[in-house]
């Protein structure tokens, strides 16, 4: 109501090799202040119902394996845990990315 931006979120259909490697097909933040008020769970919610409509039937998610907010959302919504790579390009704290998948 006051205008006031909360996160963003973008759907990737295709994947380039760093996207499938590192990124997927969806890529989500709230601003800090906002965090933890469901905003982020809701958006991937709304996302995959797009994502759905798209053709794009098995989603991509990553984070990193320190970010236990991220990969609780991303489980909230249905993601399983793919498997796990090597950061070797410096994106995350842990050094370690979660690929998740979420079929739709």
């Amino acid at each position: 109501s006051d205008n006031k931006l909360l996160g963003i979120i973008d759907i990737r259909k295709r994947l380039s090799d760093f996207l499938y490697k590192y990124g997927g097909n969806i890529g989500y933040s709230v601003i800090p202040e906002e965090r933890r008020k469901g905003y982020a769970t809701e958006m991937l919610k709304q996302i995959l119902q797009k994502c759905k409509k798209m053709n794009i039937n098995k989603v991509l998610l990553t984070c990193d394996k320190e970010n236990i907010a991220s990969s609780k959302i991303i489980i909230s919504n249905g993601g399983v845990l793919e498997n796990e790579v090597i950061d070797e390009v410096n994106l995350t704290k842990s050094g370690i990315i979660q690929r998740y998948r979420i079929s739709l």
